[in-house]
């Protein structure tokens, strides 16, 4: 029995190493590990470490988000370029208006955004404030390494992004489509990634509300594609999502702790502020007496 119970263990070992050996490539897995610099309230946070991993195996030259409200994964995307000094260029169309889904907001959302962006990455990254339709004419067919849909949900919005932007992509080209696992409110990520599914290999991820991963070039990095491979082998797609959901609760929760400990901050200055506030207010009222 004794015997038995280490051979399981050690094909689960051998599991675990094939199913990290996927999603290695040249650059391993360190990229995925890094710290984030940037982490807003997001239902995106829990694919930050994707998002670094998928830089460090692209390697982009152009970069495209549709869609970025307050940055988080947008300046992920640029936190890999930096730590990686890479020669890309990053580019993130919103209207920062916000829409059905996402909500409306106000201008402070764009300052915000623009402020962190002039002063973290403005030497590689533009932010252009326009539709994702009157943008796409300014970027060359095939000229687009790396591609983030996360716009308005809708099924015909989405088919809409990914029909005028497909062209754009390269031959190394990938397209990554956000919150393919929600299905109320009218979301319709979920059946454009079906039907991409019909002409391209697909790594659905199921936790932070889904991310879809769409290899649409035909000259993917070696890293990229086995890692698009590993859809097919059940063991390897279980693996390489607990390690990529796990590192990425890590993000969420630092978040949360975060926020935590800033509302504690602003409560403990608060009464602060009260308690200097009594002793003025008692000597007013001893000498008005």
């Amino acid at each position: 029995m004794a015997q038995v119970g280490h051979r399981e263990r050690e094909r689960e070992r051998e599991s675990d190493q094939l199913s990290i050996s996927l999603i290695a490539g040249d650059e391993g897995v360190k990229a995925a590990f890094w710290r984030p610099a940037h982490l807003p309230r997001s239902a995106w946070l829990e694919h930050i470490p994707f998002a670094f991993w998928i830089v460090s195996q692209i390697k982009p030259g152009t970069i495209v988000e549709l869609g970025t409200h307050f940055g988080a994964s947008y300046f992920a995307f640029c936190q890999a370029v930096e730590s990686l000094s890479l020669d890309t260029r990053c580019y993130a169309v919103d209207t920062w208006k916000g829409d059905e889904h996402a909500g409306f907001y106000g201008g402070g959302v764009f300052d915000y955004v623009n402020a962190y962006n002039n002063a973290q990455y403005s030497r590689f990254s533009s932010l252009i404030r326009a539709s994702f339709s009157d943008t796409a004419s300014y970027f060359e067919d095939g000229s687009v390494d790396l591609l983030h849909v996360d716009g308005l949900h809708t099924e015909a919005a989405v088919r809409s992004d990914v029909e005028t932007w497909l062209p754009k992509l390269s031959r190394r080209g990938v397209m990554l489509l956000h919150d393919v696992n929600v299905r109320e409110r009218d979301f319709g990520v979920a059946a454009v990634l079906k039907q991409l599914r019909v002409q391209y290999p697909v790594f659905e991820f199921l936790h932070g509300h889904g991310l879809g991963v769409v290899g649409v070039g035909d000259e993917l990095s070696a890293g990229v594609s086995n890692f698009l491979k590993a859809n097919g082998d059940a063991t390897a797609r279980r693996d390489i999502t607990n390690f990529f959901a796990r590192l990425g609760r890590a993000c969420y929760d630092a978040q949360v702790v975060g926020r935590i400990e800033q509302d504690r901050s602003k409560t403990l200055a608060a009464g602060t502020k009260m308690r200097r506030a009594v002793p003025t207010k008692l000597l007013k009222s001893e000498s008005e007496k």
